[in-house]
Protein backbone atom coordinates (compact mmCIF):
# COMPACT_ATOMS: atom_id res chain seq x y z
CA UNK A 1 0.00 0.00 0.00
CA UNK A 2 1.45 3.42 -0.68
CA UNK A 3 2.29 6.00 2.25
CA UNK A 4 3.65 8.78 3.07
CA UNK A 5 7.18 8.26 4.54
CA UNK A 6 9.15 11.27 6.08
CA UNK A 7 12.92 10.80 6.05
CA UNK A 8 14.56 13.78 7.18
CA UNK A 9 13.86 17.43 6.70
CA UNK A 10 12.44 18.17 2.96
CA UNK A 11 12.96 14.68 2.05
CA UNK A 12 9.57 13.25 2.48
CA UNK A 13 8.61 9.81 -0.12
CA UNK A 14 5.61 7.59 -1.40
CA UNK A 15 6.60 4.51 -0.65
CA UNK A 16 5.17 1.04 -0.43
CA UNK A 17 4.29 -0.35 2.70
CA UNK A 18 3.30 -4.00 3.86
CA UNK A 19 0.20 -3.08 6.69
CA UNK A 20 -0.53 -6.32 7.55
CA UNK A 21 -4.15 -7.61 8.70
CA UNK A 22 -6.10 -6.67 11.38
CA UNK A 23 -5.33 -8.81 14.49
CA UNK A 24 -7.35 -9.11 18.07
CA UNK A 25 -9.04 -6.32 18.44
CA UNK A 26 -7.79 -4.33 15.58
CA UNK A 27 -9.51 -2.81 12.05
CA UNK A 28 -8.00 -2.09 8.69
CA UNK A 29 -9.17 1.47 7.61
CA UNK A 30 -8.80 2.55 4.38
CA UNK A 31 -7.70 6.05 4.12
CA UNK A 32 -10.42 8.67 2.77
CA UNK A 33 -9.03 12.44 4.28
CA UNK A 34 -6.40 13.29 6.03
CA UNK A 35 -5.61 16.82 7.00
CA UNK A 36 -1.72 18.36 7.44
CA UNK A 37 -1.28 19.63 10.70
CA UNK A 38 1.61 21.96 12.08
CA UNK A 39 3.75 19.17 13.33
CA UNK A 40 3.61 17.50 9.97
CA UNK A 41 4.60 20.20 8.83
CA UNK A 42 7.84 20.65 11.15
CA UNK A 43 8.76 17.55 9.96
CA UNK A 44 8.59 18.09 6.81
CA UNK A 45 10.47 21.43 7.05
CA UNK A 46 13.15 20.66 10.12
CA UNK A 47 13.02 16.78 10.00
CA UNK A 48 11.65 17.53 14.17
CA UNK A 49 9.56 18.73 16.37
CA UNK A 50 11.11 20.03 19.47
CA UNK A 51 13.10 17.17 20.68
CA UNK A 52 11.28 14.12 18.74
CA UNK A 53 13.49 14.20 15.93
CA UNK A 54 13.04 11.91 12.91
CA UNK A 55 15.52 9.27 13.48
CA UNK A 56 14.51 6.54 11.02
CA UNK A 57 11.60 6.46 8.32
CA UNK A 58 8.15 7.42 9.67
CA UNK A 59 4.67 7.23 8.28
CA UNK A 60 3.31 11.14 8.69
CA UNK A 61 0.05 12.16 9.73
CA UNK A 62 -2.48 12.21 12.74
CA UNK A 63 -5.92 13.63 11.51
CA UNK A 64 -7.63 10.89 9.61
CA UNK A 65 -10.87 9.62 7.90
CA UNK A 66 -11.57 6.61 6.05
CA UNK A 67 -13.97 3.60 5.94
CA UNK A 68 -13.51 0.20 7.53
CA UNK A 69 -12.90 -2.40 5.53
CA UNK A 70 -12.04 -5.35 7.78
CA UNK A 71 -12.14 -6.66 11.73
CA UNK A 72 -10.03 -8.67 13.24
CA UNK A 73 -11.15 -10.96 16.19
CA UNK A 74 -13.08 -9.73 19.09
CA UNK A 75 -14.49 -6.39 17.35
CA UNK A 76 -17.72 -5.33 18.17
CA UNK A 77 -20.05 -2.73 16.69
CA UNK A 78 -17.97 -1.76 13.33
CA UNK A 79 -18.26 -4.27 10.30
CA UNK A 80 -16.57 -3.37 6.86
CA UNK A 81 -18.15 -0.42 5.22
CA UNK A 82 -18.60 1.89 8.72
CA UNK A 83 -17.56 5.47 8.17
CA UNK A 84 -15.00 6.34 11.08
CA UNK A 85 -12.77 8.74 12.73
CA UNK A 86 -9.76 7.66 13.54
CA UNK A 87 -8.25 8.66 17.27
CA UNK A 88 -4.44 9.16 16.96
CA UNK A 89 -4.21 8.51 20.53
CA UNK A 90 -3.22 5.67 22.46
CA UNK A 91 -2.55 5.85 26.30
CA UNK A 92 -1.47 2.91 27.91
CA UNK A 93 -4.83 3.04 30.38
CA UNK A 94 -2.49 1.85 33.25
CA UNK A 95 -0.33 5.10 34.77
CA UNK A 96 -1.91 7.22 37.18
CA UNK A 97 -2.97 9.61 34.50
CA UNK A 98 -5.02 7.36 32.43
CA UNK A 99 -6.46 6.40 35.80
CA UNK A 100 -7.83 9.25 36.69
CA UNK A 101 -9.20 10.17 33.19
CA UNK A 102 -6.34 12.67 32.14
CA UNK A 103 -5.18 10.13 29.63
CA UNK A 104 -3.61 13.25 27.06
CA UNK A 105 -1.02 13.19 29.99
CA UNK A 106 -0.48 9.06 29.48
CA UNK A 107 3.69 9.04 30.44
CA UNK A 108 3.56 5.94 27.78
CA UNK A 109 1.48 7.49 25.34
CA UNK A 110 1.63 6.44 21.89
CA UNK A 111 0.13 8.76 19.17
CA UNK A 112 -0.04 8.31 15.43
CA UNK A 113 2.68 10.13 13.40
CA UNK A 114 4.75 11.01 16.17
CA UNK A 115 8.82 10.60 16.47
CA UNK A 116 8.93 10.98 20.20
CA UNK A 117 9.14 7.44 20.63
CA UNK A 118 11.88 4.57 19.35
CA UNK A 119 10.85 3.10 17.13
CA UNK A 120 8.85 5.79 16.22
CA UNK A 121 5.04 5.43 15.55
CA UNK A 122 3.54 5.45 12.36
CA UNK A 123 1.15 7.71 11.13
CA UNK A 124 -2.43 7.18 8.94
CA UNK A 125 -1.00 8.92 5.64
CA UNK A 126 -1.29 5.37 3.66
CA UNK A 127 -4.05 3.55 1.60
CA UNK A 128 -4.93 1.46 4.28
CA UNK A 129 -4.44 1.85 7.87
CA UNK A 130 -4.15 -0.91 10.84
CA UNK A 131 -5.41 0.62 14.18
CA UNK A 132 -7.28 -0.43 17.55
CA UNK A 133 -10.98 -0.73 17.26
CA UNK A 134 -11.19 1.83 20.48
CA UNK A 135 -9.40 4.42 17.87
CA UNK A 136 -11.84 4.43 15.71
CA UNK A 137 -15.24 6.74 16.13
CA UNK A 138 -17.92 5.22 14.39
CA UNK A 139 -19.88 8.18 11.87
CA UNK A 140 -23.28 8.24 9.99
CA UNK A 141 -23.73 6.71 6.67
CA UNK A 142 -24.07 10.02 4.83
CA UNK A 143 -21.07 11.88 6.99
CA UNK A 144 -18.41 13.82 4.97
CA UNK A 145 -15.57 11.98 5.37
CA UNK A 146 -13.34 15.40 4.41
CA UNK A 147 -15.08 17.26 7.44
CA UNK A 148 -15.00 14.34 9.45
CA UNK A 149 -11.11 14.21 9.49
CA UNK A 150 -11.11 17.34 11.48
CA UNK A 151 -12.15 15.69 14.29
CA UNK A 152 -8.83 15.52 15.90
CA UNK A 153 -7.74 19.30 15.58
CA UNK A 154 -11.77 20.14 16.46
CA UNK A 155 -10.96 17.74 19.93
CA UNK A 156 -7.90 19.91 20.94
CA UNK A 157 -9.80 23.43 20.73
CA UNK A 158 -12.37 21.48 22.71
CA UNK A 159 -10.19 20.69 25.13
CA UNK A 160 -8.61 24.23 24.95
CA UNK A 161 -11.52 25.75 26.29
CA UNK A 162 -12.32 23.17 28.36
CA UNK A 163 -9.34 24.15 30.35
CA UNK A 164 -10.54 28.30 30.26
CA UNK A 165 -13.46 27.10 32.92
CA UNK A 166 -16.86 28.73 32.18
CA UNK A 167 -16.62 30.95 28.79
CA UNK A 168 -20.66 31.01 28.70
CA UNK A 169 -21.38 35.46 29.28
CA UNK A 170 -17.85 35.78 28.52
CA UNK A 171 -15.57 38.46 26.45
CA UNK A 172 -12.77 35.85 25.01
CA UNK A 173 -9.82 37.10 23.13
CA UNK A 174 -7.86 34.63 20.58
CA UNK A 175 -4.87 34.97 19.66
CA UNK A 176 -3.62 33.47 16.51
CA UNK A 177 -5.76 33.12 13.79
CA UNK A 178 -4.52 30.02 12.33
CA UNK A 179 -6.40 26.98 12.31
CA UNK A 180 -5.85 26.01 15.55
CA UNK A 181 -6.95 29.25 16.62
CA UNK A 182 -9.97 29.20 14.42
CA UNK A 183 -11.31 26.52 15.96
CA UNK A 184 -10.85 27.55 19.20
CA UNK A 185 -13.25 30.15 18.21
CA UNK A 186 -15.53 28.24 16.67
CA UNK A 187 -15.55 25.76 20.29
CA UNK A 188 -15.42 29.15 22.42
CA UNK A 189 -18.54 30.02 20.50
CA UNK A 190 -20.02 26.81 21.02
CA UNK A 191 -19.34 27.05 24.94
CA UNK A 192 -21.70 29.80 25.30
CA UNK A 193 -19.19 32.62 24.49
CA UNK A 194 -20.88 36.29 24.22
CA UNK A 195 -18.52 38.13 22.33
CA UNK A 196 -14.94 36.67 20.30
CA UNK A 197 -12.09 38.78 19.84
CA UNK A 198 -9.05 37.38 17.13
CA UNK A 199 -5.57 39.03 17.24
CA UNK A 200 -3.05 38.02 14.31
CA UNK A 201 0.26 39.78 12.66
CA UNK A 202 -1.27 38.64 9.16
CA UNK A 203 -3.09 40.52 6.97
CA UNK A 204 -4.51 37.40 5.31
CA UNK A 205 -5.29 35.90 8.46
CA UNK A 206 -7.37 38.79 10.01
CA UNK A 207 -9.31 38.75 6.94
CA UNK A 208 -9.91 35.03 7.25
CA UNK A 209 -11.13 36.27 11.15
CA UNK A 210 -13.34 38.47 9.54
CA UNK A 211 -14.81 35.55 7.03
CA UNK A 212 -15.26 33.61 10.02
CA UNK A 213 -18.01 35.75 12.13
CA UNK A 214 -15.42 36.81 14.78
CA UNK A 215 -17.41 39.77 16.30
CA UNK A 216 -13.68 41.71 16.81
CA UNK A 217 -10.85 41.44 14.61
CA UNK A 218 -7.31 43.31 15.87
CA UNK A 219 -4.43 43.58 13.74
CA UNK A 220 -1.77 43.24 16.24
CA UNK A 221 0.85 45.12 14.01
CA UNK A 222 -1.47 48.06 14.30
CA UNK A 223 -0.32 49.62 17.55
CA UNK A 224 -3.16 52.29 18.01
CA UNK A 225 -5.79 48.93 17.99
CA UNK A 226 -3.49 47.22 20.42
CA UNK A 227 -3.81 50.15 22.60
CA UNK A 228 -6.88 50.28 22.61
CA UNK A 229 -7.50 46.72 23.24
CA UNK A 230 -4.80 46.99 26.51
CA UNK A 231 -5.91 50.63 27.84
CA UNK A 232 -9.11 49.46 29.05
CA UNK A 233 -9.26 46.01 29.10
CA UNK A 234 -12.04 44.37 28.19
CA UNK A 235 -11.37 39.89 27.89
CA UNK A 236 -12.53 37.56 30.49
CA UNK A 237 -10.77 35.06 29.41
CA UNK A 238 -7.60 34.56 27.04
CA UNK A 239 -6.89 31.32 24.29
CA UNK A 240 -3.11 31.94 23.24
CA UNK A 241 -3.13 29.88 19.78
CA UNK A 242 -0.41 31.61 18.31
CA UNK A 243 2.91 30.51 20.00
CA UNK A 244 4.41 33.93 19.78
CA UNK A 245 5.92 35.62 23.04
CA UNK A 246 4.58 38.83 21.96
CA UNK A 247 0.76 37.26 21.47
CA UNK A 248 1.71 36.36 25.56
CA UNK A 249 2.23 39.63 26.25
CA UNK A 250 -0.40 41.10 24.63
CA UNK A 251 -3.19 38.46 25.86
CA UNK A 252 -2.20 39.26 29.85
CA UNK A 253 -2.29 43.02 28.89
CA UNK A 254 -5.92 42.63 27.67
CA UNK A 255 -7.35 40.76 30.17
CA UNK A 256 -9.57 42.14 32.80
CA UNK A 257 -8.58 41.50 36.31
CA UNK A 258 -8.04 37.83 37.93
CA UNK A 259 -8.53 36.62 34.07
CA UNK A 260 -8.01 33.36 32.91
CA UNK A 261 -5.54 32.87 29.87
CA UNK A 262 -4.64 29.54 28.58
CA UNK A 263 -1.46 28.45 26.85
CA UNK A 264 -2.69 26.46 23.30
CA UNK A 265 0.37 27.31 20.88
CA UNK A 266 3.69 26.00 21.28
CA UNK A 267 6.08 28.62 22.64
CA UNK A 268 10.17 28.56 21.94
CA UNK A 269 12.17 27.49 24.76
CA UNK A 270 13.61 30.90 25.73
CA UNK A 271 12.00 34.54 24.74
CA UNK A 272 11.38 37.59 26.47
CA UNK A 273 7.95 38.22 28.05
CA UNK A 274 6.40 40.86 30.11
CA UNK A 275 4.49 39.47 33.22
CA UNK A 276 4.20 42.13 35.53
CA UNK A 277 0.69 42.54 34.78
CA UNK A 278 -0.01 38.69 35.89
CA UNK A 279 0.99 39.39 39.60
CA UNK A 280 -1.14 42.99 40.12
CA UNK A 281 -4.11 41.67 37.99
CA UNK A 282 -3.60 38.04 39.27
CA UNK A 283 -4.23 36.49 36.64
CA UNK A 284 -4.60 32.39 35.91
CA UNK A 285 -2.08 31.00 33.12
CA UNK A 286 -2.58 27.19 32.08
CA UNK A 287 -1.47 24.82 29.76
CA UNK A 288 -3.21 22.87 27.20
CA UNK A 289 -1.77 19.33 26.02
CA UNK A 290 -3.98 17.46 22.90
CA UNK A 291 -7.15 16.27 24.25
CA UNK A 292 -8.91 13.59 26.66
CA UNK A 293 -12.38 12.94 26.39
CA UNK A 294 -13.42 15.25 23.49
CA UNK A 295 -12.43 13.66 20.05
CA UNK A 296 -16.14 11.96 20.56
CA UNK A 297 -17.37 15.00 21.54
CA UNK A 298 -15.83 17.11 18.22
CA UNK A 299 -17.65 13.83 15.62
CA UNK A 300 -20.83 14.13 17.07
CA UNK A 301 -20.66 18.41 16.54
CA UNK A 302 -19.40 17.41 13.16
CA UNK A 303 -21.58 15.12 12.31
CA UNK A 304 -24.88 16.72 13.53
CA UNK A 305 -23.69 19.52 11.61
CA UNK A 306 -23.71 21.23 15.29
CA UNK A 307 -20.44 22.86 13.36
CA UNK A 308 -19.19 23.52 10.19
CA UNK A 309 -15.33 23.60 9.75
CA UNK A 310 -15.27 23.72 5.65
CA UNK A 311 -14.50 27.16 5.29
CA UNK A 312 -10.86 26.41 7.10
CA UNK A 313 -9.92 24.25 4.27
CA UNK A 314 -7.47 26.04 1.61
CA UNK A 315 -6.64 23.05 -0.60
CA UNK A 316 -7.52 19.70 -1.53
CA UNK A 317 -4.81 17.73 -2.76
CA UNK A 318 -3.32 14.83 -3.65
CA UNK A 319 -0.69 13.18 -1.40
CA UNK A 320 0.54 11.31 -4.46
CA UNK A 321 2.77 14.34 -4.75
CA UNK A 322 4.29 15.00 -1.48
CA UNK A 323 6.53 17.74 -1.55
CA UNK A 324 3.64 20.23 -3.66
CA UNK A 325 1.89 19.16 -0.37
CA UNK A 326 4.38 20.57 1.68
CA UNK A 327 5.24 23.55 0.02
CA UNK A 328 1.22 24.42 -0.54
CA UNK A 329 0.68 24.02 3.74
CA UNK A 330 4.13 26.43 4.52
CA UNK A 331 2.32 29.25 2.41
CA UNK A 332 0.66 30.46 5.44
CA UNK A 333 -0.60 33.77 3.42
CA UNK A 334 -2.85 31.33 1.05
CA UNK A 335 -3.33 28.49 3.46
CA UNK A 336 -4.80 27.59 6.48
CA UNK A 337 -5.91 23.55 6.20
CA UNK A 338 -4.51 21.72 3.23
CA UNK A 339 -6.46 18.21 3.31
CA UNK A 340 -5.15 15.63 1.52
CA UNK A 341 -6.11 11.66 -0.16
CA UNK A 342 -4.68 9.44 -2.06
CA UNK A 343 -5.68 9.47 -6.02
Amino acid sequence: MKACVVHAARDVRIEHRDTGSAGAGEVMVGFAWGGICGSDIHYFEHGRVGDSIVRNPMILGHELSGTVIATGEGVTGLVPGDKVAVNPASPCGQCAYCKSGDTNLCTDMQFMGSAARQPHRDGGFSEVVRVKASQCVKAPADADLQHLAMAEPFAVALHAVAMAGDVSGRTVLVTGAGVIGQMVAVAARRAGAQRIIMSDVSHEACDRAVQLGIDEVVNATDASVVSALTATPRCDIALEASGAPQALDLAIEAMKPRGRLVQVGFLPPTAPLHLAKLLTREHTITGTYRFSDEFETAVHAITTGEVDLRPMISAELPLDAPEAVFERALDKARTLKVMVTFE
